[in-house]
């Protein structure tokens, strides 16, 4: 029986040299089988929308100068202004995004909507579309709702008690957060997201709206691997993502899709990332008692790769001797297909050499990949410390450590060849000596940006 998928790794340094401890990156690919992937057709989807409505979604989705101002007014504690404006609102935008998705469901479809401010609004619950009655009703109550603070949290818990009946199955789960990610519980919302994504094997994929808390929504995103974050400032942003959303829900094809990695007792495992489809930092690689870390993909598309970024510290070892760092074990469901539990394995292999030619061999597409993905690590440690001096919290220390990170990021985006980012530094860079602070606005681009990998990876490209 033909695959579904093929499973595959590359190290940076497939030769390293003998009797001392070294560092190693490995890359781990799963592959789609187009073949055996067309065959199946789309699965039903549960999509679950989770609005925000405080009353910071009132604010415009980006600055407009031709704005007429009515006075100020107080919201969530801030003094805003309250305006007239031909650019949307943040709350304006996430509602024609709403419509937009509920009105392309099918018949087999089901539609959650949840609106949250500090409080929980269930706007519609596992309505069918073809319901079109009551889903003109639910699209009608949305901009009636909400209004005061913000507490995602609050959101995500009511999602869980929603799905728990399980009256859903076998659909396929999606839930899509629209939020500026202004909330006032951030530990309870991640929290929750975790819950979500261990308990539930729900994806969480946020669009963040305006000048939103990126970094944030980037956390709560990541707690499944199968998550994303995007950010909307204009009207071509949202219909953009709201036909990503729509594809990418359709074209789902594995479920409950986990990668376990075995490691050698004494190999150290360092930070690891996702890189494709989008590349998003995750964090420390963390093996059990048994040696095994276990990663939870929990959905992938037909058409899209999936690849994973390792550090490994290797232990000494004699010359001519190999090791095999790990075992990387792929396990899905294929529900269209009727088939589950498949799985794929390979082992990831280094060989110890005293020749200085191999020792020297790199593979230029994994030192690629781990040069755009430590560019979105350090965008995350920039804002950070942006967010300390914004604050007062900062040091003289951290005011050094972001001007050497712009320093850094112009430099790294110049070797990339990609002169519009490398200038958008050059303009942080600016700002940051005329005023000591980064504008939001530019964090928020610069952190989107580095979520996006390279349109094409050069396979088995070898540098000496």
């Amino acid at each position: 029986m033909a695959g579904a998928f093929s499973l595959s790794w590359k190290l940076d340094r497939p030769y390293v040299e003998p009797d001392k401890p070294e560092d190693v990156h490995a890359l781990v690919s799963i592959e789609p089988n187009p073949t055996v992937l067309e065959a199946g057709g789309p699965v039903a989807v549960h999509l679950i929308l989770l609005v925000d409505v405080s009353g910071s979604m009132g604010f415009l989705v980006r600055h407009d100068p031709k704005a007429q101002s009515l006075g100020q007014k107080i919201t969530e504690g801030r003094t805003a202004q309250h305006v007239v404006s031909e650019v949307p609102s943040r709350r304006e935008m996430a509602r024609a995004i709403v419509r937009k998705l509920a009105e392309r469901l099918g018949p087999d479809d089901l539609f959650t909507l949840v609106a949250f401010d500090d409080r929980v609004h269930v706007v519609a619950q596992e309505l069918n579309p073809s319901d079109l009655d009551g889903l003109t009703r639910a699209l009608k109550k949305l901009p009636l709702v909400g209004g005061g603070g913000t507490a995602l949290g609050r959101g995500l818990e009511a999602i869980r008690a929603i799905l728990q009946s399980g009256k859903d199955a076998p659909r396929i789960r999606k839930l899509i957060v629209l939020t500026d990610g202004e909330d006032q519980e951030p530990a309870q919302a991640l929290a929750q997201a975790q819950s979500l994504g261990t308990d539930m094997h729900l994806p969480i994929v946020a669009f963040g709206m305006g000048e939103c808390k990126v970094a944030f929504l980037t956390d709560v995103a990541k707690t499944t691997l199968a998550g994303g974050f995007n950010h909307i400032r204009h009207e071509a942003d949202a219909e953009q993502l709201y036909h990503q959303a729509l594809t990418g829900q359709q074209n789902v094809r594995a479920t409950g899709v986990s990668l376990k990695l075995w490691l050698a007792p004494d190999v150290q495992a360092g930070e690891f990332y996702r890189t494709r489809p989008e590349i998003l930092f995750v964090g420390s690689l963390e093996p059990g008692a048994d040696n095994m870390a276990t990663l939870n993909l929990e959905q992938m598309e037909r058409g899209k790769a999936y690849e994973f970024l390792f550090r490994f510290t290797l232990p000494r070892r004699g010359a001519n001797q190999r090791l095999r760092i790990a075992k990387a074990t792929l396990t899905f469901d294929l529900p269209s297909l009727g088939r589950s539990r498949e799985t794929l394995e390979t082992n990831i292999i280094v060989e110890y050499t005293a020749d200085p030619q191999r020792v020297a061999e790199r593979s230029g597409d994994v030192r690629r990949a781990l040069g755009r993905a430590e560019v979105q690590r350090q965008v995350l440690f920039l804002q950070a410390k942006a967010d300390a001096l914004k604050l007062g919290t900062g040091t003289d220390r951290d005011k050094i450590i972001v001007a050497n990170l712009l320093k850094a990021l112009i430099a790294k985006f110049t070797e990339f060849g990609e002169q519009a980012m490398a200038n958008q530094y050059r303009d942080m860079e600016e700002e940051f000596e005329r005023k000591g602070v980064i504008s939001q606005e530019m964090l928020n681009r610069s952190l989107a940006a580095s979520s996006r990998a390279e349109e094409i990876v050069v396979a088995r490209d070898i540098d000496f």
